[in-house]
């Protein structure tokens, strides 16, 4: 048997339907043990703050209307939530298989080739992928609005348009997308189907009302009227220039291959793509405007998220699909080999489903906010802290600490008093500051540390340097205690960090003690007369240097602090600082992170830079080794001096 009668025999054996049920499952084991064997979860304190809903909405039913939550998703989540936080993070991942189903069928009621792409590439897009992960209302969104399509392209006229109704109340942008159903119907003449587009604002002020709210709480209660100073704006091109990272490359190859395909298609066969262009292409070109208007003007509260594009993979998969399909067939034109067709559609499939896997590190991993939080939490416990109450302002710390959020008696999600959090508490009572949403809540951390009546019990630093809104990012636990002077000093000085000792293992001032292989890169300037390290756009890695652990004993958990004057003659890249560590010569770990530099630092003059970089991993010495580096990634330009690593003793 020759090699194109072997394909053609295993074609003959996955018919349409063994063929989808085999992607569909082979999809869902992958999914499902990247959800099992993950730490951590993609969405962020979003992610946590929908679970609170959904997970107490049957003890509080008032959650089911809450607008930020959005209220049918928290109805659909709520029983997948109530047995942790892994099962309801299974109901994205099966509403989002899901959605690459209904994007199959759609590309194949629009008599496209190959529609069981459409699964592949909408499962596989990077943005998708990783937001299946989440507990965010995207997927559900996307499942929503590619359903609607595939029912009105059905003729399920009825139906296409109580489900379209119900959009806006799974992510608040759906408004967006009303006026394009609704000019397909009347482009079909369904005039009365219109009328079925309210159901689901109807039903929900009805319901509202009912329960106390006024009829029109849909609209007094919506959540997104902050400022732009508090949301943000920025290019109006931002999504399109981002689009790469998160459809990934393959897949706008294929799509816009699609789409210009579809639209050759339309200028000579109106009637034929009309569906396809009202019902595929403007959802998605209507959303992605939509976004970037939003982002570019500051109106609408947009954060300029990339996530916000996973709500509109389906509709690119189903256009890529053709891409794709176009892609294999155009080998086929030049061969005239059938399996060379079929190595082509391989080798299509293989870009896009490996692309996510090279864009984000499954299993996810904690991020190093949440590391932080969970590791505040597990200090409380150790320490005995968690018989108090606690009071924090992070919404993700409930889920770490194992409580109820709604259980006043133990816990409260917020501070008393933003001005004076010691206020009204009882002695013993236990705050948690984080540089993220406590600042935020209006709390200043200066004013806690000099603050009498609060002992400062420990700053926890992330395991690698992180900011926040430009800061330094940490978390700090406090204790209410009775009035004490003495206890401000006390506090200053475990900031200030005293008690803590530290060995150089590497010092370059570059005037009389030099970095080597570096010598090329060394200078000096009438401006700047001391001699300081070059760091030039065109090489890669700097200042490389690596120690073995085993001639020095240090504090555990093992600790670096690094010490350097930066001076940047590039404004609008970062550089950044990467550490290794190896065992017997194997990398076991590889991390690095952005060199930031101090809120209202004059760019015209040397920066003092500092941090930490907290290795818990490194627990003995026995054939360990750690190599660090500035890392010039995106090929800036920088003066360095007084480069100093240090490592902890004490």
């Amino acid at each position: 048997m020759n090699f194109s009668n072997l394909i053609k025999s295993i074609e003959d054996f996955f018919t349409e339907r063994r063929l989808l049920y085999t992607i569909l499952g082979l999809i869902l084991i992958v999914f499902i043990a990247i959800l099992v064997f993950s730490e951590g979860y993609s969405g962020g304190a979003d992610s946590l703050t929908h679970y609170r809903f959904a997970r107490w909405a049957f003890s509080k039913p008032e959650f089911f209307l809450d607008h930020w939550a959005k209220p049918v998703f928290t109805l659909l989540s709520a029983p997948f939530a109530l047995l942790g936080f892994k099962s309801f993070q299974l109901f994205n991942v099966l509403i989002g298989i899901a959605s690459g189903y209904i994007a199959y069928l759609v590309a194949k009621e629009l008599k496209m080739k190959s529609p069981l792409l459409a699964i592949v590439i909408c499962c596989f897009t990077p943005v998708f992928m990783i937001n299946l992960f989440s507990g965010l209302t995207e997927i559900l969104f996307a499942f929503t609005a590619i359903l609607t399509s595939y029912l009105l392209i059905k003729g399920k006229y009825v139906w296409g348009a109580i489900v379209v109704s119900f959009l806006p109340l799974i992510r608040t942008e759906g408004i967006v997308l009303l006026p394009i159903y609704g000019y397909f119907l009347i482009h079909k003449k369904h005039y009365r189907e219109l009328t079925f587009m309210l159901t689901g604002f109807v039903f929900y002020s009805l319901v509202g009302f009912i329960s106390g709210k006024g009829i029109f709480w849909l609209i007094t209660e919506m959540p997104y009227t902050g400022a732009t100073d508090i949301y943000g704006k920025g290019s109006l091109l931002q999504f399109a220039k981002r689009s790469p990272g998160f459809f990934g490359i393959p897949n706008e190859i294929f799509f816009v291959t699609g789409l210009v395909a579809g639209l050759t298609l339309y200028f000579r066969e109106k009637k034929e793509y009309s569906k396809e262009f009202l019902l595929v292409v403007m959802p998605f070109l209507t959303y992605f405007i939509a976004h970037s208007i939003s982002w570019w003007s500051g109106v609408g509260s947009s954060l300029g998220l990339s996530r916000y594009m996973a709500a509109i993979v389906p509709f690119m998969a189903v256009m890529a699909t053709r891409g794709l399909y176009l892609f294999a067939k155009m080998f086929l034109i030049i061969f005239k080999i059938e399996w060379i067709r079929v190595l082509a559609l391989i080798i299509g499939v293989a870009s896009v489903t490996h692309i996510p896997f090279v864009l984000q590190n499954y299993p996810i991993a904690l991020d190093t906010a949440s590391k932080t939080i969970k590791s505040t939490s597990e200090w409380i416990k150790q320490e005995k802290l968690d018989s108090a109450k606690i009071y924090y302002t992070d919404p993700i710390f409930f889920y770490f600490h194992d409580i109820n959020p709604f259980d006043n008696q133990k816990s409260q999600s917020s501070f008393t008093n933003s001005v004076n959090p010691a206020e009204g508490l009882t002695n013993g009572d236990i705050l948690v500051y984080d540089e993220h949403f406590s600042p935020i809540a209006g709390i200043n951390f200066s004013k806690m540390v000099t603050n009498d009546e609060l002992e400062l019990l420990r700053v926890i630093d992330p395991v690698t340097p992180t900011t926040v809104f430009q800061r330094p990012y940490k978390v700090a636990v406090f204790r209410k205690i009775e009035k004490d002077s003495a206890i401000v000093g006390k506090n200053l000085s475990i900031i200030n960090g005293e008690g803590k000792v530290f060995n150089t293992i590497y010092s370059y001032d570059f005037d009389k003690t030099v970095y080597e292989p570096e010598l090329d890169y060394i200078g000096s300037s009438k401006i700047h007369p001391n001699k300081y390290l070059r760091i030039k756009h065109s090489r890669e890695y700097f200042l490389t240097n690596d120690f073995k652990l085993d001639s020095i004993s240090f504090y555990s958990p093992f600790e670096l602090q690094v010490e350097m004057k930066l001076f940047l003659k590039t404004s609008d890249e970062k550089l950044k600082y990467k550490f290794e560590v190896f065992k017997n010569s194997k990398k076991i770990i590889s991390k690095s992170f952005d060199i930031e530099i101090p809120i209202n630092s004059n760019p015209e003059e040397w920066n003092n830079i500092r941090f930490k970089i907290i290795i818990p991993e490194v627990d003995s010495t026995e054939g360990l080794s750690i190599k660090t580096s500035l890392w010039n990634k995106k090929r800036g330009d920088y003066l360095v001096d007084d480069y100093k690593i240090n490592y902890r003793v004490q």
